[in-house]
């Protein structure tokens, strides 16, 4: 059957529709295709996308990011907002959102709104859930230490430029029931109270270590053997040459201080103490020698695993 021209129209011709119920936007760009599902256009500031096949959007949760300020004396807005700045921001709030915990957020709808720069984020549940608790931490200023790591380094960067520049400030505006407003300026002084979340640990690491030295700052590339993950690990350069065996995509058993956060275990600032001695094999004679041993100290017991629990009281 052949399609009509308005038919072939609909399906591939973006439209512009007016933004009923929504005075924050110019418009809505919508663009259906042959799947009935819209997809996404590039679109100019003032609008929003609208995904007319996601029904989660009802019961999402939105919350309002806000930039105030000023660039070469003009307000900050979505058509003056300079690109570094633009990313710089909206990275920020993804990092926010996501915590350490870095959440999936392909669920999470934006929509940019007229009037300083405001990011309108629509929550999901399961995300909200995640930061709901830091949002009503944020009533108070001694809190840094309480807050998940990486939203407290989020505050604490928006708090230093609101500082060094007295016409920035940054709002987290949560619009529903029971949240309130977050405001970071200069004059507040978001802290770490009595929770100290960073505590001074000294740790064995042990991997395959995958780079090592540096020009300026020497380092150690370290891949662990469990998880995959690779830390960064500061050394110093005397050590490193001085080392007489060849380290370099070797296992190595790695004796390191760092500093340690009391809720998630994350590492950060951690250097090298020592290589420290590690042989992974064993002595199979001398393993037979100790399980004959054993198997002879144990041969008048008839159940070893019944006069364990006998002793024990079980």
């Amino acid at each position: 059957m052949r399609s009509s021209q308005s038919q072939r129209d609909c399906i591939t011709q973006p439209k512009v529709v007016p933004s009923a119920g929504l005075p924050w936007v110019t418009g809505i760009i919508v663009h259906p295709n042959p799947n009935g599902v819209a997809s996404r256009l590039p679109k100019p500031l003032g609008m929003a996308y609208v995904d007319i096949s996601d029904q989660a959007m009802s019961e999402a949760t939105t919350i309002e990011f806000v930039l105030h300020g000023k660039v070469d004396g003009q307000e900050i807005t979505p058509r003056s907002i300079g690109l570094s700045q633009f990313n710089e921001f909206n990275q920020q709030v993804e990092t926010f959102i996501g915590g350490s915990q870095r959440l999936k957020l392909d669920q999470v709808h934006v929509e940019i709104a007229q009037a300083s720069y405001v990011l309108r984020v629509l929550l999901p549940a399961v995300v909200l859930a995640s930061l709901e608790p830091d949002l009503k931490l944020m009533a108070r200023e001694d809190v840094l230490g309480e807050l998940d790591f990486k939203r407290a380094e989020i505050v604490q960067k928006w708090q230093a430029r609101a500082k060094g520049n007295p016409e920035l400030s940054y709002e987290v505006r949560p619009r529903g029931e029971g949240l309130a407003k977050v405001r970071i300026t200069r004059e507040t002084e978001y802290r770490v109270g009595e929770i100290i979340p960073w505590v001074a640990v000294e740790k064995h690491l042990f991997g395959q270590i995958v780079d090592m030295g540096g020009t300026q700052k020497a380092n150690v590339h370290l891949k662990l053997d469990q998880g995959g993950k690779t830390f960064l690990i500061g050394a110093a350069q005397g050590y490193l040459h001085d080392q007489v065996e060849n380290r370099l995509y070797h296992k190595a058993l790695l004796h390191v201080r760092a500093e340690q956060h009391y809720k998630t275990g994350d590492l950060r600032n951690i250097y090298l103490i020592a290589f420290a001695d590690y042989q992974p094999t064993y002595n199979e004679e001398a393993l037979d020698r100790f399980a004959a041993k054993g198997a002879e100290a144990w041969a008048d017991v008839p159940d070893a695993a019944k006069w364990v629990r006998e002793v024990r009281g079980g």
